[in-house]
């Protein structure tokens, strides 16, 4: 350490000015935290399913379009569901596990029984988004 002090010796003693920077620093440390741990509520993901769009379906067929593992990435073709529904058949008379799904095109529906809103539920982020964002942001840093 002795290398050390002898490199630092021209900046003096430890004065007012480092005690004033010093118990600043200290200072902004606690609502930098506060700020840090906001996020941990503010990004988390609610309870969520794809959302079936008002196509003069009835309740029944509505819930019945998400498949029954309330996957979040999918549900039942719409065009299907619209179909069997338009030549009277019931849910229940319908095998809908053999039905072909699709991706949530209209986005998700999201549960408020926790939170009323967080970042997830306002911004729509999903692969194409966060993999367009990384490219732009990538092409930024390297040109």
């Amino acid at each position: 350490m002795k290398d050390y002090e002898e490199s630092i010796a021209f900046l003096g003693q430890w004065g007012c000015f480092q005690f004033v920077i010093f118990f600043a620093l200290c200072a902004s440390i606690i609502p930098n935290g506060l700020g840090v741990f906001t996020l941990v509520f503010l990004t988390d993901v609610p309870p969520h399913h794809c959302t079936v769009p008002e196509a003069n379906l009835t309740e029944e067929w509505q819930k019945a379009a998400i498949p029954l593992e309330q996957s979040r990435c999918s549900r039942y073709r719409l065009d299907v569901v619209l179909d069997l529904w338009a030549k009277g058949f019931a849910p229940g008379d319908v095998n809908l596990t053999q039905l072909q799904q699709e991706p949530c095109v209209d986005g998700w529906t999201y549960s408020k029984d926790i939170y009323h809103s967080t970042l997830v539920t306002e911004v729509t982020l999903n692969k194409q988004t966060i993999l367009l964002f990384l490219g732009e942001a990538v092409s930024f840093l390297f040109h």
